[in-house]
């Protein structure tokens, strides 16, 4: 009896040590996981910050070619006198034309 108490004991034993084995092998797994998700979240942020710093400057100088509306109303009032056009006319044919 005691033998078969001893031998349960040691396949226990067995079978912990193949379940440490295992999950050392699913953590591996996991931390590899971890890193290389990690490089691509610092790569997609460089990726992000390149493209805020390229569009900053690109944005400043559309707005510094673009003139405002109530100009253009002036420019267009100068041209046509009787025109019937207004500056909500004007700013929402320009809203049209930035998207």
């Amino acid at each position: 009896m005691e033998a078969v108490r001893a031998e349960n004991e040691l396949l226990q034993l067995g079978n912990s040590e193949v379940k440490i084995e295992t999950l050392n092998q699913e953590l591996a797994s996991l931390r590899e996981q971890l890193e290389t998700e990690r490089a691509d979240r610092e790569e997609i942020q460089a990726e992000l910050s390149e493209l805020k710093e390229n569009s900053a400057p690109a944005a400043a100088h559309s707005q510094k070619l673009t003139p405002d509306a109530a100009t253009i109303l002036s420019q267009l009032r100068a041209r046509r006198k009787k025109t019937k056009t207004d500056l909500a006319d004007l700013e929402a044919i320009l809203e049209i034309l930035e998207s």
